[in-house]
């Protein structure tokens, strides 16, 4: 939650431009989508029946979103964040606009659904007729309202011939930048993706990788070890997800494969890339003759086409010393700024990038996001 003098200090206008990278929406309601979809998937979802928030208890019977298993002891979004009418957070794109972009001086903002995605759910046809309908809603009720909402498409993961076949339905519209394509348990490295990727590409759309269900349902993956016991030992152990499934990527030979593709890992961090560069630099050395289509350096791949979102920025006992990290890899055209609006965890102030240079700065703030996700030009305008 905001301090009053945090609200203050937000209002002053930064002197560069903004783009957040992630920026969550929410239905209100899941009868947001009936005009979406048809009858099949209504009876499916139990739409007309679920006409409260739906982050209160439901009824027996009703559909609930796939989930993690673990939940934040007081609240995983901001309660002040709660819209004028009593609505969820992020449900309002006026009160967005109002409450993050006019006090932030948000240049774009990328959606990220809030509510689930349903890469980890059961039933595919559910998961594929779910996300075209998701898509429609997100940029008829956002896109449509306001030029500074862009957003990324939701798809169903589990299968990749339905995934590529939303990104020619709706991947060449203005507005959508990216495709949020959620963790399931196959590597994102493996051949099964490929079809996406390469359409991705062609479309110039970037691979977006966000937390959603890791750690539980029969798609998600999980964290090596088994499962956490409780909430502040899962949310701490996300980062083990992008290293993961930046070493499928690199190994497997995607990087290679499709050198204009960006993978963009929001909600992760960034602190833990220097151990994960350096590891691979050192065993590509000795061990290259089982991977010959890596051509480079595992690193030289991590700086062309990875992007990291820098939420939950990670404050260190000397605040330089993030900036220390960063020269130290050479990460300065990877960093992406995200809010995670409206998160309990978010970032709600740019004052944490007080030590940045003013070039790092632009570039953090608003150049590499331009240049990673498909704006209308692909240039500033």
């Amino acid at each position: 939650m905001l301090t009053s003098h945090e609200k203050e200090q937000s209002t002053k206008r930064t002197d560069v431009r903004l783009i957040d990278c992630d920026v969550h929406c929410y239905l209100h309601s899941l009868d947001e989508l009936i005009p979406y979809s048809d009858e099949w998937l209504q009876k499916m979802m139990n739409f007309g029946k679920f006409n409260n928030d739906f982050l209160k208890n439901q009824t027996a019977g009703s559909f609930d979103f796939p989930k993690t298993r673990y939940h934040n002891p007081n609240h995983v979004l901001r309660l002040d964040a709660t819209t004028p009418n009593g609505g969820v957070p992020g449900s309002s794109p006026s009160f967005v606009i109002e409450d993050l972009f006019e006090r932030f001086q948000t240049t774009y903002g990328i959606l990220n659904v809030g509510h689930g995605t349903m890469s980890s759910y059961h039933n595919a046809d559910v998961t594929i007729a779910y996300s075209s309908a998701c898509n429609d809603w997100l940029y008829d009720k956002w896109i449509g309202l306001d030029e500074r909402f862009k957003m990324d498409m939701v798809v169903p993961t589990i299968d990749p011939q339905a995934t590529v076949k939303e990104i020619e339905r709706i991947g060449k519209k203005s507005g959508v930048v990216g495709i949020n394509m959620q963790n399931i348990s196959i590597p994102l490295g493996k051949r099964f993706f490929w079809p996406v990727y390469e359409i991705a590409e062609a479309y110039g759309l970037p691979i977006v990788l966000h937390p959603d269900s890791e750690g539980s349902g029969e798609y998600a993956p999980s964290q090596f070890i088994g499962p956490a016991s409780t909430y502040m030992e899962w949310h701490s152990s996300l980062s083990l997800v992008p290293q993961r499934q930046i070493n499928s990527l690199l190994c497997e030979g995607v990087f290679e494969r499709f050198p204009n593709l960006k993978f963009v890992f929001v909600e992760y961090g960034f602190s833990w890339m220097p151990h994960l560069m350096w590891r691979l630099d050192k065993n590509w050395k000795s061990l290259r003759d089982e991977i010959p289509w890596v051509k480079m350096l595992p690193s030289d791949y991590i700086r062309r086409n990875v992007r990291l979102a820098t939420q939950p920025f990670e404050e260190s006992f000397h605040p330089k010393d993030i900036l220390t990290i960063i020269e130290m890899i050479k990460a300065e055209d990877m960093l992406v700024f995200s809010s995670d609006y409206p998160h309990w965890d978010g970032e709600y102030s740019t004052k944490i990038f007080a030590h940045f240079p003013e070039d790092l700065k632009k570039k953090v703030l608003y150049e590499n996001a331009l240049k990673t996700y498909r704006f209308s030009s692909g240039k500033e305008d």
